[in-house]
């Protein structure tokens, strides 16, 4: 019963109609970065369901496969564009996937989930495998309130998360929100990055001129002994 207070005492807005919300909507990423736990709740009508889905900025991928090749197994790889970094489906009560592909003006806006292919499964299980996929029911904690805890793992990449709502009843989207979950590189690492990729001239020349600078010393240090 306590959390119900906490959640209507820290958001208010929630009483008044089918909403959610996130305790942090930007995570920093620095060379000590484990992970973060996440918390997601909200509410709903009672008699309704709710799919939230994050789904990570676009980009390429690899896809390994195993395949037999006479009576041999080998690694096949299969290069993939516009892939989400990050993908969850969270829903209350528990609708599988199955059902989600069901409702077309869900999928059609998500093309991790727009049909059945074996190709989009094996892509699920590979973020799956990396943790960057889940498929999970919402906490209910008191018919109409929801919430979820749930880890931020530490190979995220950098980017925006976009985090959609779907309120459902008899299997049609009733109402949609949206929100974005930042992910940002902090430190010296970022500095890096973003010299390696704005000005790769530069960067190419600072690590030449570092590269001298340990060559000498190393002959120094080596010459004295």
């Amino acid at each position: 019963m306590y959390k119900i207070f906490i959640l209507l005492f820290l958001y208010p807005s929630l009483a008044i109609s089918s909403n959610f919300t996130l305790d942090k909507f930007k995570i920093e990423i620095n060379s000590n970065f484990l992970g973060e736990e996440i918390m997601l709740f909200g509410q709903k009508n009672i008699n309704d369901k709710v799919i939230i889905i994050f789904e990570g900025e676009k980009k390429n991928a690899r896809l390994y496969r195993k395949i037999k090749e006479n009576f041999f197994w080998i690694n096949k790889t299969k290069e993939l564009s516009e892939i989400p970094s990050f993908f969850a489906i969270f829903s209350s009560p528990k609708i599988s996937l199955s059902e989600i592909f069901l409702i077309p003006s869900i999928t059609k806006k998500h093309y991790l989930i727009s049909n059945y292919r074996q190709e989009l499964y094996e892509i699920r299980t590979a973020l799956q495998n990396k943790g960057l996929y889940h498929e999970e029911e919402l906490e209910n904690v008191d018919g109409s309130l929801f919430l979820k805890k749930f880890k931020i793992p530490d190979n995220i990449p950098a980017g925006n998360i976009a985090i959609t709502f779907y309120e459902i009843e008899e299997g049609e989207v009733i109402s949609v929100s949206k929100k974005n979950l930042i992910i940002e590189k902090r430190g010296i690492t970022n500095k890096l990055e973003l010299l390696l990729t704005q000005q790769s001239f530069f960067y190419v020349f600072i690590l030449i001129i570092f590269s001298i600078i340990f060559s000498l010393l190393s002959n120094l240090i080596f010459r004295k002994k």
